[in-house]
């Protein structure tokens, strides 16, 4: 074959190569393209409001009135880059602590037991309510993401009848989805709900579910001993990468009113705020404030989180008798260290003169009472 015979052939092959790369890469796009819509509206899919507008909702998403937070994907890169940086955060294979559970809680008395991270079981009026249920050992859509640190508090099979199941907000490390399968499945409770939850509540369940959906400051009568309020708090939705799945979800805390008898505070996950304050000008003083006290390094991540010092602020601003520390010690979510966390706190409560017991940091299976 001639030089030129030669040259054809080998522009051809090129030019073929790089039709077969051509189609490969457009192919391996759509894919991704197509994977990337498939979780958008299934695993990673957002909830959903119609409704008027108000001082928090603008006809489509949600926001907090005073302060604008950044929740985009850079945001998110930003955060990954930084991970480097972490503290030390120990894998403990059994717990220190094991429930002890009364055989029921009535009247002025109230029972608190942490399960892990924002899962924890509170008794009183004569029931079991829950609160973010998460029995999985990842908190992501799909067993990939942070890894499990602790056990439970309470193995699943011990965990008594759940009433109520209290969901705060959409986040993976509070809606977990294979647990409240289960839950919905084994016990059928009552679930609170801020707006928009109820539809994802829905979808993953695959059913109507038992739900009061409700807005900041709206109140659930569950029996005529119990109330329960769904407060505000400055935080964010989100659960899945594009900006369209963002805040379509509110988020919250909640207030337990037992007549004659205790109001138990459960912050879900906010930042400093004012609407301690607020709360406590409401509907009184907590007996006991349940308070996050984790993922707050690096320092910008404190706009969506309360640091431990945060959260003797919001105790006092709460003028609560007692708190009880949750949001950490289970997965390693951001980079303080476990250890860092307890110190942190040990030193904002000296610094403000408040008792150590005034504001414990239990770990997982310690039962609380009063």
């Amino acid at each position: 074959m001639s030089d030129k015979g030669k040259g054809d052939s080998g522009k051809v092959s090129r030019r073929r190569f790089l039709r077969y790369l051509a189609g490969g890469t457009a192919g391996l796009l759509a894919t991704g393209w197509g994977i990337d819509r498939l979780l958008a509206h299934t695993l990673c899919r957002p909830g959903e409001w119609h409704g008027p507008i108000t001082d928090h909702f603008d006809g489509t998403c949600f926001y907090n009135p005073t302060v604008s937070l950044d929740y985009s994907t850079s945001a998110a890169v930003k955060w990954l880059s930084e991970r480097g940086q972490k503290g030390h955060y120990p894998t403990v294979s059994q717990n220190r602590h094991k429930p002890n559970l009364a055989p029921e809680v009535n009247g002025r008395n109230w029972e608190i037991t942490m399960v892990n991270h924002s899962t924890l079981l509170i008794r009183c009026a004569g029931l079991n309510i829950l609160t973010d249920p998460v029995w999985s050992d990842h908190t992501s859509p799909v067993p990939l993401g942070p890894e499990r640190k602790r056990p439970v508090g309470i193995d699943w099979n011990q965990l008594p009848h759940i009433d109520v199941c209290l969901i705060s907000h959409d986040h993976y490390d509070h809606f977990d989805v294979p647990t409240l399968q289960q839950l919905h499945k084994r016990d059928n409770p009552l679930f609170v709900v801020p707006l928009g939850l109820r539809s994802l509540l829905n979808y993953h369940l695959e059913t109507e579910t038992r739900c009061e959906e409700k807005d900041w400051w709206e109140r659930v009568e569950i029996t005529p001993q119990l109330s329960i309020v769904l407060t505000p708090a400055l935080h964010w939705s989100k659960r899945y990468r594009d900006s369209a799945s963002a805040n379509r979800s509110l988020w919250c805390g909640f207030s337990l009113l037992v007549e004659g008898g205790p109001h138990i505070y459960f912050a879900g996950d906010t930042a400093r705020c004012d609407w301690f304050k607020e709360i406590r000008r409401r509907l009184g003083a907590p007996q006991v404030a349940i308070l996050p006290i984790g993922m707050y390094k690096p320092a910008w991540i404190r706009k969506n989180h309360t640091n431990p010092a945060d959260a003797v602020e919001a105790f006092t601003q709460l003028q609560a008798e007692l708190a009880i520390a949750c949001h950490f010690g289970t997965w390693q979510l951001a980079n303080e260290g476990y250890q860092e966390t307890l110190d942190d706190l040990a030193a904002a409560l000296a610094a403000a003169h408040i008792p150590a017991e005034r504001f414990p940091a239990p770990d997982n299976g310690q039962t609380l009472r009063g």
